[in-house]
């Protein structure tokens, strides 16, 4: 009985919960079995998608109620628990409002960046939902690069305007504030050398715009790149330094990494 309780809050804490017959399995596991299959989900097949019913009158890509029904049936039914459930942690860490994108970009657009999955598009395109899978257990930091440079995020925070001339601080803000070090941590001065570092991370769009394939992806754009250095309140490199040098356009978005790193 004790082994069945400890089974269960394993698979509501690393899931959304199971069956009987899902419980009972994991059960005959034992618990370090268990653990171990839900943390190396790379070797269970990712099949969950061909389960979804009716797949041809809904379109994921995008429609977004049709994203978040194939999502909450992922949450059902993958076979995959831990990895759909660190997609949503990370989908709360990293929140991207639709509402905001859709209006940027469109509802089909704002869908893509935030739902495709590279398997459905001719060019692979990795939606926002399909970078946290990819990256749900490994190293953060690798995981932040991925979130700095994706563009459901560059829209959402305004990464895409933000140009040497006039750098756009929300990124800078919520990367420190939120994503982060966290209140307290850093001053208002730290915002705009952070702005300052992602001048010329942006998009560019893929394609005609008249094919419903198009899509934006990420561009480091060099000739708006801020080329001067940042001086920042923190260190930035393990030996104390708090400033990030001076380096040409071409190189600029090593600023970035050094920055997340």
């Amino acid at each position: 009985m004790a082994q069945d309780l400890r089974i269960q809050h394993l698979l509501r804490r690393a899931g959304f919960g199971a069956t009987a017959a899902e419980a009972a399995r994991y059960s005959q596991l034992g618990s370090a079995a268990s653990i171990a299959e839900l943390v190396d989900f790379g070797r269970i097949p990712d099949d969950v998608d061909s389960k979804f019913p009716n797949p041809e009158v809904f379109s994921p890509s995008t429609v977004i109620n049709d994203a978040r029904h194939r999502w909450l049936f992922r949450m059902l039914y993958t076979r995959r628990p831990l990895q759909e459930k660190m997609a949503l942690f990370w989908h709360n860490h990293f929140a991207t409002a639709y509402s905001k994108v859709a209006g940027r970009v469109g509802g089909p657009e704002a869908a893509r960046m935030i739902a495709a999955k590279s398997s459905e598009h001719p060019a692979g395109l990795r939606g926002q939902l399909e970078l946290f899978r990819d990256y749900a257990l490994p190293n953060f930091r690798d995981l932040l690069v991925e979130v700095a440079k994706d563009p459901a995020m560059l829209v959402w925070l305004d990464g895409r305007l933000n140009t040497k001339t006039r750098p756009q601080e929300n990124f800078a803000r919520e990367i420190m504030e939120l994503f982060t070090i966290g209140v307290g941590h850093f001053v208002e001065a730290d915002v705009y050398a952070g702005a300052r570092v992602f001048t010329g991370w942006n998009l560019q769009r893929i394609g005609n715009a008249d094919d419903p394939n198009n899509f934006y992806q990420f561009f480091y754009n060099a000739a708006q790149h801020d080329t001067n250095a940042k001086a920042f309140s923190f260190p930035i490199y393990p030996d104390g330094n708090r400033t990030i040098p001076a380096r040409a356009a071409s190189v600029g978005m090593h600023d970035g990494l050094h920055l997340i790193a």
